[in-house]
């Protein structure tokens, strides 16, 4: 029996099921909603710790700077998973003789998004718990406690996101086999390189 998603067994799901575009699309849709969700919820907690200590002015500022941010989060992430899929595309056609469509290459690219979720999460519990901690004695006071104690969770942000990018190399590395009908490795090589180059900008 064919897996039900690709994300642990990309080879045999793709092989079974080909490249579907609506599971992909579920997948980025998945991404994009916990992304929006974590963002609202965070701008709640902000904006009504901030009033509760007497700086409404400062709440409402985040709160129109936080929600003005979220057609731009959707958008980028849109934008982001083309941009992915054509960049992998281009690569692996460049190293590999077998012809693959760029169709199927966004479906490998959706579906790469999926662990996204679980850093969104763990990104807001994060989150949580710099802005749990912060001060509010002033808004320039919250704002350097609040910087101070998110800094402070970078190292296990930078451990969690260099996993996703491993999980992201094997999953290229399977995915684009079978779509590029290749075994060579390349499509490793082309996984590792997209997948740590985004790892590398995510803890610039």
């Amino acid at each position: 029996m064919a897996p039900r998603t690709p994300l642990l067994h990309p080879r045999q799901y793709f092989r079974a099921r080909g490249f579907e575009f609506g599971p992909a699309i579920g997948a980025v849709c998945a991404a994009t909603l916990s992304l929006v969700v974590a963002l609202l919820a965070f701008a709640v907690m902000l904006t009504n710790r901030l009033a509760d200590a007497g700086h409404g002015d400062a709440s409402s500022a985040a709160w129109g700077v936080l929600v003005g941010q979220l057609a731009g989060t959707v958008v980028a992430m849109l934008i982001g998973w083309v941009l992915a899929a054509g960049v992998i595309h281009l690569l692996t056609r460049a190293l590999v003789s077998h012809d693959g469509t760029f169709g199927d290459t966004m479906v490998v690219a959706g579906w790469a998004t999926a662990p996204t979720v679980l850093t969104t999460l763990v990104a807001f519990a994060f989150l949580a718990v710099a802005l749990d901690g912060a001060s509010l004695s002033s808004p320039q006071a919250f704002a350097e406690s609040f910087q101070a104690n998110f800094a402070a969770t970078d190292g296990a942000r930078a451990l969690l996101s260099f996993a996703v990018a491993c999980w992201q190399t094997y999953f290229y590395g399977n995915a684009l086999a079978v779509e590029f009908d290749d075994d060579s490795g390349a499509t490793w090589l082309v996984g590792g390189v997209v997948a740590f180059v985004g790892w590398v900008i995510s803890i610039a």
